[in-house]
């Protein structure tokens, strides 16, 4: 290795370590912004962190998209697939990222997707990034929060280490969902656990569900492979047409079958619903 490529190798390992101080800087402060609204139990502080620490992952997509996956045996970033590059994620930087949801499927054209569990971090710990929303809603169609100048300045004060972002997801879900089922089934209607109605934790108004969700980037490529893989949900029929299901059934990971009408819509709600019967299932068992 020549002098120079070691002095670019030092420059890339200051530059990572800067980032990765960032985040948890980042998270720091908004660990201190949770405020309390009602006193909470032990049992209610340790069913917190139970859930925070085992939600698992969710990638969705259409079925097209499904298989063009599964014939490529991995989740790729846009710059690893070489597609046409989103506007939201040139913007915030994010164009060599695969995105995921924490909790159940939240991007509203969702037909069928991927449950990860929560040890697939662990693979990626201090590449990850994490932000209690989804950023690509604030390239445009959600406008930041005072005092922050423009959405990518609010992106990146928020985004934060993976897997240690979830502390402040067991925070969120101590003192802003009155149970943990109420977080994963409704993740936007912030509540104290006495019912107390409460504002966005992060001062953000407009938007839909997804920003109340995190949102989990790890870089480049995730293989479709147990044991981080857990399931694959399809609409019932649809595994009949996907060859490539059957091999990963074969390799132990679960395929679940929902329920829908026609209507895409109502497809979602389907989905949505059957992923959070099963992670409830999963964190219960």
């Amino acid at each position: 290795m020549t002098d120079r490529s070691l002095f670019e190798k030092f420059l890339s390992v200051v530059s990572q370590m800067s980032v990765l101080s960032s985040h948890q800087t980042n998270l720091d402060r908004l660990l201190q912004g949770i405020l309390p609204h009602c006193a909470i139990t032990e049992k209610q502080s340790l069913a917190a962190r139970h859930w925070s620490l085992q939600m698992p992952l969710t990638h969705g997509c259409n079925v097209g998209t499904l298989k063009v996956i599964l014939q490529s045996e991995a989740l790729l970033s846009q710059a690893v697939v070489g597609k046409r590059i989103g506007a939201a994620e040139a913007l915030m930087g994010t164009t060599d990222d695969v995105f995921f949801y924490l909790g159940t499927f939240a991007y509203p054209t969702t037909e069928c997707g991927f449950l990860f569990v929560h040890s697939l971090e662990h693979d990626h710990s201090g590449k990850g990034v994490a932000t209690p929303f989804d950023s690509g809603a604030f390239a445009s169609r959600v406008p930041a929060p005072a005092p922050y100048l423009d959405g990518v300045d609010f992106v990146r004060n928020h985004e934060l280490p993976v897997p240690e972002y979830r502390q402040l997801l067991a925070a969120l879900i101590s003192h802003y969902a009155a149970t943990p089922q109420a977080y994963l089934q409704n993740v936007e209607a912030f509540a104290c656990h006495c019912l107390e109605q409460r504002l966005h934790p992060f001062g953000i108004s407009g938007g839909d569900r997804r920003t109340s969700t995190f949102e989990v980037r790890i870089p480049q490529r995730v293989p479709l492979q147990p044991p981080h893989l857990l399931a694959v949900f399809v609409k019932n029929g649809h595994e009949k047409q996907i060859a490539e299901l059957s091999s990963l059934h074969a390799l132990g990971v679960r395929i679940e079958r929902y329920s829908a009408d026609p209507d895409q819509v109502d497809s979602f709600y389907a989905i949505r619903e059957s992923c959070i019967n099963f992670i409830e299932e999963y964190i219960n068992s």
